[in-house]
């Protein structure tokens, strides 16, 4: 079954031009390495793709057995126009030094419908910068996956007043085989009409699609996914960018019911996490 997601109308307050690539972001030596055998960081991975004369990887966090959530540019090749085959997506669950908890490549892609690859990072692309991985084994059960909620404006601005932090945890290109997190990131707020958060994470190339996630009882929620930093605003400053997890709900829902038997979601629009049951 293909999925897809419908796009969202753009008002977003950035200047005119590109913005500039996690590349040319500072190092996240300040992050804290974590053990990836443990649960939660077990249900974060890498995304590596393999082309016929390129590798690359990006961060990818699974949100259920078989679904992982990354960044539509991330699985798009600009020399050809086109997206990596499945098969050629290998997702490896709790990477750490050549070790892993668990792995299983790809058996479809659904990227937002509204991505423009020739675009990338410009601003009229960021709220199309995701992507849903649907693997071909269940390895959800072996390496637990993450939860996730669906932050609304008055519950974020409840965070922000009271200074609540949030995390970011994902595969850097300076620390690429282990996983790091930063614990201190801000959501500074929403984008235009929503379509976006703007958020303070340390982040560098190898986090693209890295999940921008909450501590609750429950456990560790994603409400985004990181896109891009030093983005430039109307107003002469610059932000880093994240998908919230909001503007994709009904598509992760259905990808979810698709592949797990007895799917159960919250009635706030969010979903606990499990830990690994194998």
């Amino acid at each position: 079954m293909i999925l897809w997601a419908i796009g969202l109308a753009i008002g977003l307050p950035f200047r005119s031009g590109y913005a500039e690539s996690i590349a040319n972001a500072p190092s996240t030596l300040a992050r804290t390495v974590v053990d990836a055998s443990q649960y939660p960081w077990s249900a974060v991975g890498r995304v590596n793709i393999s082309g016929v004369s390129s590798r690359s990887h990006c961060t990818g966090s699974l949100i259920g057995e078989r679904i992982v959530l990354t960044a539509a540019h991330c699985l798009y090749f600009r020399p050809t126009k086109r997206y990596a085959a499945p098969q050629l997506i290998n997702f490896v669950a709790g990477y750490q030094r050549e070790k892993y908890v668990a792995h299983s490549t790809a058996i479809q892609i659904i990227p937002s419908p509204n991505f423009n690859g020739e675009l990338w990072a410009d601003p009229s692309n960021m709220e199309h910068d995701w992507a849903i991985v649907i693997l071909k084994d269940p390895i959800g059960r072996k390496a637990g996956y993450l939860g996730f909620q669906a932050l609304d404006a008055e519950t974020l601005k409840q965070m922000i007043d009271t200074k609540q932090y949030f995390s970011l945890a994902g595969y850097p290109k300076d620390r690429a085989h282990v996983i790091s997190v930063d614990n201190a990131c801000r959501i500074l707020g929403f984008l235009g009409h929503g379509e976006l958060l703007s958020h303070s994470c340390e982040i560098v190339s190898g986090d693209s699609g890295a999940p921008i996630a909450i501590r609750t009882k429950s456990g560790l929620q994603v409400i985004g996914l990181n896109s891009a930093t030093n983005v430039p605003l109307t107003d002469g400053t610059v932000t880093n960018t994240a998908v919230p997890i909001y503007t994709i709900l009904n598509l992760v829902e259905r990808a979810i019911r698709h592949t797990e038997m007895n799917a159960v979601f919250s009635s706030d629009n969010s979903r606990e996490g499990q830990g690994p049951v194998e």
